[in-house]
């Protein structure tokens, strides 16, 4: 049994023993190292809560700006989810690309790209080079955290 009054320094110990938690980056720190426009698209919601009150004028601002992008090359991410059906084996990819932004690719087995998803496991960093679907025209952008629908032409893990 051990005397009560060792608690202080058995807490003392067993604190100095553990390792600490690394702090997540900042958001100005999110997009350091990404290609221009991925760091631009990442920033935008923020950028524009910041600087609007109002959610709709949010959302419109945010519109007209995301109809801006259209194709994008290198982006690097992590895999955020990968789920293949299984009646024909299309593939649902969906890539965090930074500060909760994702994008999302259905990959059939007959593209090109499908090869790509052998081996990826959730978390794993990628590189995507694609086009936004902006399916539904206002509809992709409504919601500005994603998913984003993509048709990805390329997919390289690390």
């Amino acid at each position: 049994m051990i005397h009560p009054a060792l608690y202080p320094a058995l807490l003392l110990l067993c604190l100095a023993a553990c390792s600490r938690v690394p702090t997540p980056a900042s958001p100005a720190d999110a997009s350091a190292g990404l290609p221009p426009d991925q760091a631009a698209l990442i920033a935008l919601p923020h950028d524009i809560k910041a600087k609007v009150s109002d959610p709709g004028q949010q959302t419109d601002q945010f519109c007209a700006q995301f109809k801006k992008y259209d194709a994008f090359s290198d982006w690097r991410g992590t895999v955020k989810d990968l789920r293949i059906s299984t009646i024909d084996g299309t593939a649902d990819l969906e890539i965090d690309i930074g500060r909760s932004i994702r994008l999302e690719a259905i990959i059939p087995k007959t593209d090109p790209v499908y090869g790509s998803l052998r081996g990826l496991t959730l978390g794993a960093p990628i590189t995507v080079t694609g086009r936004f679907t902006h399916a539904n025209n206002d509809a992709d952008c409504l919601y500005y955290f994603g998913p984003f629908g993509v048709r990805l032409s390329a997919l390289a893990s690390h």
